[in-house]
C-alpha cells in the first residue's frame, strides 16, 4: 500500500491491456457483473458519478509562444 505520492507506476500500464485480452470480453463482463452484485441496489443508481481526473486529456494551454506563432501566421497570410 502507498501512502504518499510516486512519481512512478505501480505496475506497467500494458499489464492491464494484456490481462483484458487474456479474459476477453466476457471475463470484464463477469467482473462487471460481480461488482454490481456486490454493491447491491447501490450499484444500480439512475445517475453515475465518475471520477475521471486522473485520466490523460488531450489539453493544451495557450503560451506565449503560441499566442506569438498565431500572431505571426495571421499576419503572414495577411
Amino acid at each position: 500500500m502507498m501512502d504518499h505520492f510516486e512519481h512512478c507506476f505501480p505496475t506497467d500500464p500494458s499489464y492491464f491491456v494484456h490481462f483484458r485480452d487474456r479474459i476477453g470480453t466476457s471475463g470484464i463482463e463477469k467482473i462487471f457483473d460481480y461488482s454490481v452484485s456486490f454493491h447491491g441496489r447501490n450499484a444500480r443508481e439512475d445517475v453515475v458519478f465518475s471520477d475521471t481526473t486522473v485520466q490523460e486529456k488531450n489539453t493544451t494551454f495557450p503560451t506565449d509562444v503560441k499566442l506569438a506563432k498565431k500572431i505571426i501566421d495571421k499576419a503572414n497570410t495577411i
